[in-house]
Formats: structure tokens, C-alpha cells, sequence
């Protein structure tokens, strides 16, 4: 992707930076004027990115999204958020996932009974990756109506497509009536910050798979990936397409098959759980292996076998006849469709690592 989202023109100057703004918006910021950041504005939005990245690693999936705005309200002042992914149906937004920050829930229903009056929907698909102004007050009815009912008097926002999945990813900071207007030093932070944002919510992401997997007992032959409630595909770990294309083969994405928004399902070669996670889903796909036919008593005989146990141990252990012990041994070897105990022992090697670590 270009460096849409990065101002046109920079370049270093008696320690500022002079950057010439392309029209956005429909307001007097649009007249291109030619802005100068300061190196200790310079140093607060490195230190700040830096600040959201180490936040990326550290907070759940839930947490992520409002405490990176709590730090970039350190770096551009703002009173209220809108930070989501949005699909264009008919030129129209429809939501997928939203954050909201400092704004009651009822606020995206009351946004959508206006949308086709919100002015930022065309400005933002005319300028990707570049912030836009709007004044609400003096947009459109529906604008100002919103504005009113949240107490909201102007905004800048950004949008980002992401060609992969279709989907748009849209962040809108809000001021109060009462506070001063964002200026063009706001919009250039922003515009350089989202992508940064972007990234760092792709990495908490992936930061939630280690964490996640580390709880699971059944660690191996598995690949974690997170989606929205609609099923479109958000983050993946290595692996996990490949797995998903041996169940569906015809799978071309972005949209994950039905079955992966199911709690659990079995497949013919894969086994899905799907948890919840905030408003997401992380989806834990593990490929079947012939293990999995072995019913609980036996998984209990074949693991102390595979351990090293002899017949009597396991009768001693599991408070069985040695006889008994044997007659699961045969079924075992039958239902693995193995014949010795070398190829035994390699088809339970990754589960006896996952119980005896």
C-alpha cells in the first residue's frame, strides 16, 4: 500500500518538519495551506506509537482498543471515539465491529437511523488513508442532530480499506460543543498515526493466540485466527488456511465458512472451537488425527503405554485385570491401523507431549 496515509511532502528544517496539506473536507482547512510540526510535537507522536505498541503486547483483546485512545488523547485532544471496521454495501457503511470511547451504547443505533445524512462517508472514500474535518453544526440535519443529542461539535476522521478482507477500518475522533476546533496539526498526527493503530491492533491480536494457546492442553496439529461476528477473516496464525482448506477446500475468503461461528464443530478432517472475545471471535482450528477415534478409556491406556508403562503398571494404575489392559492394547493398534509399537509411539508422541511435558 502507498504511503497514502503520510502527509505529501516532508522534509527536516531548522528542527520542524513543513508539510503541504491536500484539500480534504469542504471546510476553510481545505484551502492547502502549508503547516510546520514542531520537534517536540515529533517527539510526543514517537513516543506515544511506541507507548500504543507496548500496549499491543500487554492488554487482552478487550482492553486494547480504549487504552490505546487513552494514550493518543496524550497526543491530539479529544473528548469522544468511534473506533471500528465497516463494510460498503451500496455505497453505505455496515458495521462489523465498533469501539466506542466515552460514548453510551445507544449512539450507533441513533448514528444509523442518520447515516445516509453523515457527510463523512463520501469525504472519507474520496480521500483514503487522509483525515477529514466536519463541523456538525453545519453539515447536514442529521449530523447536527447527532451532534446535539451526544454533545458533539466537530470531528476528524480517518479510513483505511483493507483490500484483503473488503472491509474499511475507520477511526473518528470527537471534540465538545464547547471545546476549540481540531486544526491542521490534529489531521497530520492522525493521518500518520493510523496505520500504526492499524498495525498495533493486528499484533494485540496476535499477542491474544499465544496467550490463548498457552492454555490449551492440545497444543499441536492447531492454528488460531480471529473474526468478526460475520465470519470475515481478521488475523491468522501460519497454518491456518492451509488446515482450513483441507475441510473446504473451495474456500477462497474472506468470509470463513458458517461452521467456524459455531461453538464447536467436527469435521471430516478438522475440529472447530469458536470463543468469544469482545466483540470478535477467535476461531481454534486442530486437524483431526486418528487418535481422536480412541474413546476415553482407551486415550487413558494408549498414553501410559506410549509412556513407557507395561500392562501390569496400567492394570495397577487404572485398578483394571491385565487381560483387560491387553484387549485394549489390540483395539488401539486396530483403530490407529498400526501394527508395532515404533509407529504406535509416533501417532501419540505430540498428544504425550501436551500431557507429560
Amino acid at each position: 500500500m502507498e504511503d497514502a496515509a503520510l502527509p505529501s511532502r516532508i522534509r527536516t528544517r531548522d528542527r520542524t518538519i513543513q508539510t503541504t496539506l491536500s484539500p480534504l473536507g469542504n471546510d476553510a482547512m481545505s484551502e492547502n495551506p502549508t503547516r510546520t510540526i514542531s520537534a517536540t510535537v515529533l517527539h510526543a507522536f514517537s513516543m506515544a506509537i511506541l507507548q500504543i505498541q507496548r500496549l499491543a503486547q500487554e492488554c487482552t483483546v478487550s482492553d486494547f482498543h480504549g487504552s490505546a485512545l487513552d494514550e493518543l488523547r496524550k497526543l491530539i485532544a479529544f473528548d469522544k471515539a468511534w473506533w471500528g471496521r465497516s463494510a460498503l454495501i451500496e455505497g453505505l457503511p455496515v458495521r462489523h465491529s465498533s469501539h466506542l470511547f466515552e460514548l453510551p451504547v445507544d449512539f450507533l443505533q441513533d448514528w444509523e437511523s442518520i447515516r445516509t445524512e453523515d457527510v463523512t462517508i463520501q469525504l472519507n472514500r474520496a480521500t483514503p488513508g487522509r483525515t477529514v474535518w466536519v463541523d456538525s453544526r453545519n453539515s447536514s440535519p442529521g449530523l447536527d442532530w447527532l451532534g446535539k443529542r451526544h454533545d458533539i461539535g466537530d470531528f476528524i476522521c480517518i479510513s483505511l480499506p483493507h483490500h484483503q478482507t473488503q472491509l474499511v477500518d475507520h477511526l473518528t475522533l470527537y471534540r465538545t460543543s464547547r471545546a476549540s476546533q481540531f486544526n491542521h496539526t490534529d489531521r497530520l498526527l492522525l493521518d500518520a498515526a493510523m496505520p500504526h493503530l492499524n498495525a498495533a491492533v493486528t499484533t494485540n491480536q496476535i499477542q491474544t493466540f499465544k496467550s490463548r494457546r498457552g492454555t490449551l492442553m492440545e497444543r499441536s496439529n492447531l492454528a488460531l485466527a480471529v473474526c468478526d461476528k460475520q465470519g470475515v477473516l481478521y488475523s491468522a496464525e501460519d497454518g491456518f488456511l492451509d488446515l482450513l482448506l483441507t475441510e473446504w477446500p473451495k474456500w477462497r475468503g474472506p468470509k470463513l465458512p458458517d461452521q467456524l461461528r459455531q461453538p464447536s464443530y467436527k469435521g471430516e478432517n478438522c475440529e472447530v472451537q469458536t470463543d468469544p472475545v469482545d466483540d470478535l471471535l477467535l476461531v481454534i482450528l486442530r486437524k483431526q488425527s486418528p487418535v481422536d477415534s480412541l474413546s476415553s478409556r482407551e486415550s487413558e491406556v494408549a498414553l501410559r503405554f506410549a509412556d513407557g508403562s507395561t500392562y501390569k503398571e496400567i492394570a495397577q494404575e487404572l485398578k483394571v485385570a491385565p487381560s483387560t489392559v491387553r484387549h485394549h492394547i489390540r483395539s488401539i493398534y486396530t483403530k490407529l491401523g498400526v501394527n508395532d509399537k515404533a509407529r504406535f509411539a509416533q501417532l501419540m508422541h505430540p498428544l504425550l507431549t501436551e500431557v507429560y511435558p
